[in-house]
């Protein structure tokens, strides 16, 4: 399952999956990011994974070509889970990605949305 939110203002959006992504969710949630990625161009993502059983090969193949289509537009990437493999699935990614991308644990979505959104080249705050 996939659910989809964008923040326009923010030019960010919010997706979780949960479950098993059927190829239709993917088709339909790539379809929504590819319009909002035309009207703003570098985007923000907060990926949160909750309980996910993989996707059909069909998704996993558009979800692959999709990424492979959009390296640049992304300028960060939170992702909150648990899952060991998006880890290293991301790090074999990562010298392919001009994206800032971070992980966190399923109980710090906050931290993940305040990291998401604080504005680039901002300091820190302690």
């Amino acid at each position: 399952m996939l659910t989809y939110k964008e923040m326009d203002n923010l030019a960010a959006v919010e997706i979780e999956l949960s479950d098993r992504v059927s190829t239709e969710e993917f088709d339909r949630t790539a379809k929504k990011l590819e319009a909002f990625i035309a009207r703003h161009g570098r985007v923000r993502v907060l990926e949160i994974v909750n309980h996910f059983e993989g996707m059909d090969v069909k998704a996993l193949w558009h979800d692959l070509k999709f990424s492979l289509r959009h390296l640049n537009d992304f300028s960060r990437c939170a992702i909150v889970s648990d899952a060991k493999f998006l880890s290293l699935w991301s790090t074999i990614a990562e010298p392919f990605l001009d994206c800032q991308v971070a992980y966190f644990k399923p109980d710090e979505v906050e931290a993940a949305r305040d990291w998401l959104l604080w504005p680039e080249g901002a300091a820190d705050v302690i």
